[in-house]
């Protein structure tokens, strides 16, 4: 998401960004911003780094330098505690030390867990069901802690599925992501469980919108989601890419639905505009034309 960002904001605010040194980060080729805005490369994880003085010099820092996804965390999740838990609340005590006025922390809706309600509100009960929800939100209450003391104003925003620039293609990517890359490679999609399950995808723009509502409005201590507000079945995306898919077990932990209450958010004027299967169909549109053509110029 740090991407999208700063393609949105390199022209009109003064950013920098911090990343890993390149020798922990194998997606080097993902890394475009580097010509948009300085970009300095700390390990969030070791003390001496979190000591920086760039802090110093900016008024706002919103953190989404976590480790993401579900699957790895069963394997890894000392790793998850560590990166997503230890790191992040370093790095808010060190901007409460430096006079950081605002800090926005990306939490996930995962730490909602399998809720009975038919939206996931921000004041719902979290129940986690995988290592890396546990860490998202231990995260968030380490935050709540520390944000008793100092003045640096602490949000939290829990963002739904996120899809479009910059997504991660692996095989432990997204299914949007995973899907458009089975097309790509003339593979079967593989529908966990038959893909009955519903999410809330919203789109890296619209959560671009929303984050500049936040910075402007949002209140110290709060939560707010970012979602589209409506929800689709894997099925449903998938029948958007390809009519050759297969059945695979369902993932351990996964939950069945989703679907963002984003009422909080659009009492501060926020109105999602990008809806997935609108994208994913012009997108496989786009794919196809471009096959086409290159097949014309061979």
């Amino acid at each position: 998401m740090g991407r999208n960002l700063i393609d949105a904001w390199h022209t009109t605010q003064d950013l920098i960004g911090i990343d890993l040194p390149p020798e922990l980060w194998n997606r080097a080729s993902l890394e475009p911003f580097h010509n948009l805005v300085p970009v300095y490369h700390y390990d969030l994880r070791e003390e001496q780094y979190l000591s920086s003085e760039h802090l110093k010099y900016v008024d706002t820092v919103i953190h989404c330098a976590n480790t993401a996804r579900i699957q790895p965390s069963w394997e890894n999740y000392d790793d998850y505690y560590l990166n997503n838990i230890t790191a992040t609340h370093r790095l808010f005590a060190n901007c409460q030390k430096y006079g950081v006025e605002t800090f926005v922390y990306f939490s996930s809706s995962s730490v909602y867990g399998p809720s009975l309600h038919p939206r996931q509100n921000e004041g719902d009960r979290l129940e986690p069901t995988n290592p890396y929800a546990v860490s998202k939100m231990a995260a968030e209450q380490a935050l709540r802690v520390q944000a008793q003391r100092g003045k640096t104003r602490l949000i939290i925003i829990r963002p739904f599925t996120m899809y479009g620039s910059y997504m991660d293609y692996g095989k432990n990517g997204l299914v949007i992501a995973r899907y458009l890359r089975a097309w790509m490679d003339q593979e079967p999609l593989l529908l966990d469980g038959g893909g009955a399950q519903t999410r809330d995808f919203v789109h890296a723009s619209d959560v671009v919108a929303a984050l500049e509502l936040i910075l402007e409005h949002g209140e110290h201590g709060s939560v707010y989601n970012i979602g589209s507000g409506v929800s689709v079945t894997v099925k449903q995306l998938a029948d958007c890419v390809s009519s050759r898919q297969i059945i695979s077990p369902e993932r351990v932990g996964a939950v069945s639905r989703t679907c963002a209450d984003i009422g909080k958010l659009r009492r501060l004027g926020y109105d999602p505009k990008v809806h997935v299967l609108d994208w994913l169909t012009s997108r496989i549109k786009t794919l196809k034309l471009e096959v086409h053509n290159k097949e014309e110029t061979q």
